[in-house]
């Protein structure tokens, strides 16, 4: 007689394996998302700082700006991207090197494409004073609920409060 089909014991085992597989998977996937946001933030912060030290040795302060957001209408924006806003990097303004303002630090493009990766609704914060910067992002973690990177430091570090 031939056999067709599988027994409930052939199905009850497979069902396990996969229930198994599964279990191991799954933390596993959500720690690499987590992680993966993570270097997203630090590699942004990573280039807005370049651009920021950058424009530190040509005007001599950093973009003077109240923790604000880094969108087009803000001043930081114009300061680092060298558009509208800016009230340093401007048409008739030189730098240490004798260069003449605006200069683009960063070009428009690639600051509005940094996104927020836990949230896009949420950008990231500058906040500037003429000798220090610091940058940060909102997480929705209840743990680490921002990522903080300072003119000091050269990784993110967790706060419990918006810098």
């Amino acid at each position: 007689m031939k056999r067709r089909g599988f027994t409930l014991i052939e199905l009850m085992v497979v069902i396990a394996i996969i229930i198994i597989l599964a279990a191991i998977a799954i933390p596993n996937y959500l720690s690499m998302t987590a992680r993966a946001k993570k270097s997203r933030v630090a590699s942004d912060f990573a280039s807005i700082a370049t651009a920021l030290e950058t424009y530190k040795m040509d005007w001599g302060t950093y973009p003077v700006a109240t923790a604000q957001t880094l969108v087009a209408t803000n001043s930081s924006y114009g300061e680092i991207t060298g558009t509208s806003g800016a009230t340093v990097n401007i048409l008739g303004k030189y730098t240490a090197s004798n260069d003449q303002g605006p200069i683009a630090y960063m070009t428009a493009n690639i600051l509005g494409s940094m996104k927020n990766p836990y949230d896009s609704t949420l950008p990231y914060k500058y906040t500037g004073a003429a000798a220090s910067w610091t940058l940060s992002c909102e997480t929705k973690d209840t743990t680490n609920p921002y990522w903080v990177r300072t003119d000091t430091t050269t990784n993110l570090s967790s706060a419990t409060t918006q810098p």
